[in-house]
């Protein structure tokens, strides 16, 4: 799924730490962000103006709040929106930034727990409003190449189930946890961009329904329908005059017969397609390609991570996925906007 890869890009530049609410919490190593001064209007258009000491040198990965926002504290769970701009570390100019489009989001679940503790740290306990600085070096040898928070802003890719995170996700600017260059082999590496990050809203996340839930809605005919033709191509229509479901929907149409059972870092092998709620026109389909894809489901948006877990070979699902779970509605760098629909065929999991 070269077009699905969500959030794992964003997650990988956010790492921070929530301490009191006055206080200037931080995490990693912030000391070179020390001198990095911000003037900016909450929730403008435009990227702030960000100054600080240059060449800045980072070789740890460090994160600090900048400015402390007076909205909402941030809970476990929550999706937090946020926009971002990155700058050079080395003459602090502008590399790209996302605040001409929708507020991106990212949840704070246990996968961002994992991958990226700092961040999901310093966001509990966080207030809306704040402005943060984040920065980290990472070895060339470690990713295939380094992506700048660039105007075409998204880490993820738009659409087809597998990030190419998020996540979360989900939902992320395209400043790559890539973001760093190797010196050599005996020196540490060196950041090359700093993430400037307005943190701009809060909401409680999508929940997963359950089976009643899901057996509720199919009775109303709230959910869409697939139908397979002669070759076994699906085709999913949209329920007119209905609204999406708010929450992650997962209607499992036939179940699986494999003995491997599907957890959040299985590596699945599917065919796939997807639409658009808004008005059911495909946007990615491998059945068009002629061959499953093969993804890892931490490495997906969220609405494929939920939906897939606990599946098993053999196992073909309707995944009618909210907007936070995906893509989010501002439908950069050619993504699809707002809920989704996916008909998935697990045809493996490893």
């Amino acid at each position: 799924m070269r077009k699905v890869l969500a959030s794992a890009v964003l997650i990988g530049m956010l790492s921070l730490t929530a301490c009191g609410s006055q206080e200037m919490q931080s995490s990693g190593n912030p000391t070179p962000l020390n001198s990095i001064e911000i003037s900016a209007e909450a929730n403008a258009t435009t990227a702030p103006e960000v100054t600080f000491d240059t060449p800045l040198v980072a070789t740890e990965a460090g994160a600090k709040v900048v400015k402390n926002g007076d909205g909402a504290e941030i809970k476990e769970g929550q999706l937090v929106s946020y926009k971002l701009a990155g700058y050079s570390t080395e003459d602090g100019s502008e590399i790209g930034n996302t605040f001409d489009q929708s507020a991106q989001q990212i949840e704070l679940s246990e996968m961002l727990k994992t991958a990226d503790p700092e961040i999901y740290e310093v966001l509990v306990g966080a207030k809306v409003g704040s402005w943060i600085a984040y920065t980290r070096p990472v070895e060339s040898t470690t990713t295939e190449s380094t992506e700048s928070a660039e105007a075409s802003a998204s880490a993820s890719e738009s659409a087809s189930g597998s990030a190419e995170a998020s996540g979360s996700g989900s939902a992320s600017a395209s400043a790559s946890a890539s973001d760093g260059a190797a010196a050599s082999s005996s020196a540490p590496a060196q950041a090359t961009q700093v993430l400037i990050m307005e943190v701009t809203a809060v909401q409680d996340a999508p929940k997963k329904l359950s089976e009643d839930e899901v057996k509720k809605l199919t009775e109303e005919g709230a959910l869409p329908t697939v139908n397979e033709d002669s070759k076994g191509t699906p085709t999913i229509t949209i329920p007119e005059g209905k609204d999406a479901p708010a929450d992650l929907a997962v209607e499992v149409l036939e179940e699986g017969t494999g003995d491997v059972v599907a957890t959040e870092t299985s590596t699945v092998t599917a065919n796939y397609v997807g639409v658009q709620w808004s008005n059911g026109e495909i946007f990615d389909s491998s059945y068009d390609r002629g061959e499953a894809t093969s993804f890892g489901l931490d490495q997906v948006i969220p609405g494929w991570t939920q939906g897939l877990t606990g599946l098993t070979k053999g196992s073909k699902v309707l995944l009618t996925i909210p907007s936070s779970m995906a893509y989010g509605e501002s439908g950069t760098s050619g993504r699809p906007t707002g809920p989704l629909v996916f008909y998935v065929e697990i045809t493996d999991v490893k």
